[in-house]
C-alpha cells in the first residue's frame, strides 16, 4: 500500500494509491479531513487526536487542546524543542506532532481495511508533505524535514530509502499534472503556478513539467508565513464585534464557542450571499448577519497580501504560464478564486483553476511515493530540481567600507545536478587588524540578488539579512601574528537539496582551516 499525507495546519489528510490512482481516505472524519489536533483527556484518561476531541470545545477543557502545531514550527523553529501542557501532562511539542502522524497513519490503516479495496493495511512506500519555508530559512526547513522522515521511519517501520519529503506545493502541482483530464489535454510540457493558501500560511511556486522526463522543475518559490485562513477568521470575528459593540468576552467558553461558530460562518459564507451567528456573553444574546460583500471588503487587505506574494514569484520567472492553480482549504473562498481572476487571468477564466483545495496534496503525495518507488526499492520516476530559497553570505569589510555582505549563493541559484549548489569565493579574505589573532565568519541570508561585474557579490545590508546561525572561526597561524594582514583564506559555500549548508575555510595551499554546517558539527583551525 503506498500512502501519502499531508500534515497541515488545521486539518491533515492522507491518500492511498489504489492502482495508478490515488484515492482520497478521510476515514471517518470531515471533508477537509483530520483536524491537526491533539489533547489529553483527564476524564477519560487517555491521548485524543483529531474529531475525538469533539465535545471538549467549549467546555473546562478547551485550555487542554493543542492546535496549529505546524504553524508554531513555522514561526519558531525552536519551539519543537518546547514543552505544552495539556490535561496536567506534559509534552514537548516534537513529540506530539509524532503522536498525531502515528494516529494518523492508524487511521490510514483501518481506512484500508474498512474499504476492502487492498489485501494488506501494510505501507510499502509513504510521502509526508514539507511547508516551502520555516521562518528562519532553508537551514531550519532541513531539520524540519529530516525530523518527518525520522517520524515517519518510527511509525511506519519502514527504511528511509521507501519514506519521501515532498514540498507542499510540489505535491500540489504532481496531483493536477497527473490527472486523467489535464493528461488528456495536455500531454507536453507545462508551466504552472502553485497558489497554495492553507489554514495558517500562504505558499507560491512556480514549476515547469516535463512529462517526458518526469522532471519539476522549481523556477520560483515565495511564501507568507503570517497569511492563511485563521486570518480571515479574525477579521469577520472582528467585523461581527464591531456590529455588537462588544470589546471582549466575559466568559472564556462563550469566546471559544464564538470562534468556533466564526469558522463555520466564514465557510457558510463560501455558499451563500449572508450569513448569521448567533452567540452569547454575559448572560445576553447577540444575532448578527454578514453579507459576502461585507466580508469580501473587510478581508480585502488579505488578498492584497496574497496577490503581492504571487507577483513577487512572477518577477523571478522569466517564461510564460500555463496555469495557475489554486489548492489548500481557504482557496474555498469565493474571493480567492475571483481575485485571482481578475488580477491574472486577462478575460481567461481557465488560466486561473481551483483544484480539489483539501485533496490535491495528499494526493499528489501519494503520486510521488508511488514514482519513486519500485517492488525493489529502486527510484524509477520523479525527479524534483530545486533552487536555493535565499541569499548567503558573510559580513565584512570592503576597501575599508563597514556594514558589507560578501554574497556567495544567490537566491534562485538551482541544484543543476539535482543535489548540490557550491560555490568558492571570486578574491581572498585578510584579517583587518595585523594584531588580530583570530577571523570569524558569520553566514548571514537574505534576499538579495546578484549585481552586475566583478563587484555584483558585494553589497551593504540593507537585504532583510538574517543571521542564520552558521559561524566557523579560524585562528591565525603563528608565523603571521603581528602580521595578520599577509594570511589570505578562501571561504567556500555548499548547499544541497535538503537545505544543508556548509562553509570550509581553506588557505592558500588549499588546505582545509575550518568548517561548519547547519546539518551539525564544526571543527575550528583543522592542522
Amino acid at each position: 500500500m503506498i500512502v501519502g499525507i499531508d500534515f497541515g495546519t488545521c486539518f491533515s489528510s492522507a491518500a492511498i494509491m489504489n492502482g495508478l490512482i490515488p484515492v482520497t481516505n478521510f476515514s471517518s472524519d470531515t471533508a477537509e479531513g483530520i483536524p491537526s489536533i491533539f489533547m489529553y483527556s483527564r476524564d477519560l484518561g487517555k491521548e485524543l487526536y483529531g474529531n475525538q476531541c469533539k465535545g471538549k470545545e467549549g467546555t473546562e477543557n478547551e485550555d487542554d487542546i493543542i492546535r496549529y502545531m505546524k504553524r508554531q514550527v513555522r514561526e519558531d523553529p525552536d519551539s519543537l524543542s518546547n514543552t505544552v501542557v495539556s490535561g496536567g501532562r506534559e509534552y514537548l511539542l516534537k513529540d506530539i506532532i509524532e503522536k498525531y502522524l502515528t494516529y494518523l497513519v492508524s487511521e490510514v490503516r483501518r481506512g484500508a481495511r474498512d474499504s476492502g479495496e487492498f489485501k494488506s493495511d501494510e505501507i510499502d512506500a509513504v510521502t509526508i508533505t514539507a511547508p516551502v519555508g520555516i521562518a528562519q530559512g532553508q537551514m531550519m526547513a532541513s531539520d524540519y524535514n529530516k525530523l518527518l522522515q525520522d517520524m515517519m521511519c518510527r511509525i511506519t517501520g519502514l527504511d528511509p530509502g521507501r519514506v519521501f519529503i515532498v514540498q507542499e506545493p510540489v505535491a500540489a502541482a504532481i496531483s493536477y499534472l497527473y490527472s486523467s483530464d489535464i493528461r488528456r489535454h495536455y500531454d507536453g510540457p507545462q508551466s504552472i503556478l502553485v497558489f497554495d493558501l492553507g489554514g495558517g500560511t500562504l505558499d507560491v511556486t512556480i514549476l515547469e513539467h516535463d512529462p517526458q522526463t518526469m522532471t519539476y522543475e522549481i523556477k520560483a518559490k515565495e511564501g507568507d508565513l503570517m497569511l492563511g485562513g485563521n486570518d480571515w477568521d479574525d477579521r469577520l470575528a472582528d467585523l461581527v464585534m464591531k456590529k455588537t459593540g462588544i470589546e471582549g468576552f466575559a466568559s472564556r467558553l462563550d469566546e471559544s464557542k464564538f470562534r468556533r461558530d466564526i469558522t463555520e460562518m466564514k465557510q457558510d459564507l463560501s455558499l451563500s450571499e449572508k450569513a448569521g451567528i448567533m452567540f452569547e456573553d454575559s448572560g445576553e444574546d447577540y444575532s448578527v448577519r454578514i453579507t459576502r460583500q461585507e466580508f469580501d471588503e473587510c478581508t480585502g487587505e488579505l488578498l492584497d497580501r496574497a496577490v503581492a506574494v504571487v507577483e513577487k514569484a512572477l518577477e523571478s520567472y522569466d517564461g510564460i504560464l500555463d496555469r495557475i492553480v489554486l489548492v489548500g482549504g481557504s482557496s474555498n473562498m469565493p474571493q480567492v478564486l475571483e481575485r485571482m481572476r481578475e488580477e491574472f487571468a486577462a478575460g481567461d477564466d481557465d488560466f486561473v483553476q481551483i483544484y480539489e483545495p483539501s485533496k490535491a496534496i495528499a494526493k499528489g503525495a501519494a503520486v510521488f511515493a508511488k514514482l519513486n518507488s519500485s517492488s525493489d526499492g529502486s527510484t524509477v520516476g520523479a525527479t524534483i530540481i530545486d533552487i536555493a530559497t535565499h541569499t548567503y553570505g558573510f559580513d565584512s569589510r570592503k576597501n575599508g567600507e563597514v556594514d558589507m555582505i560578501y554574497n556567495m549563493i544567490f537566491k534562485g541559484t538551482q541544484f543543476k545536478d539535482s543535489d548540490r549548489i557550491w560555490v568558492r569565493s571570486r578574491t581572498s579574505f585578510i584579517p583587518q587588524r595585523n594584531d588580530q589573532t583570530r577571523v570569524s565568519f558569520r553566514i548571514y541570508e537574505s534576499e538579495a540578488a546578484q549585481g552586475e561585474g566583478e563587484d555584483g557579490n558585494w553589497m551593504h545590508y540593507g537585504n532583510g539579512e538574517i543571521y542564520n546561525g552558521l559561524e566557523v572561526s579560524v585562528q591565525v597561524p603563528p608565523e603571521y601574528l603581528g602580521k595578520a594582514k599577509g594570511f589570505n583564506m578562501w571561504p567556500e559555500l555548499s548547499l544541497d537539496s535538503n537545505g544543508i549548508l556548509e562553509i570550509t575555510i581553506r588557505d592558500r595551499a588549499g588546505n582545509r582551516l575550518a568548517y561548519g554546517t547547519t546539518a551539525g558539527g564544526f571543527d575550528y583551525d583543522l592542522e
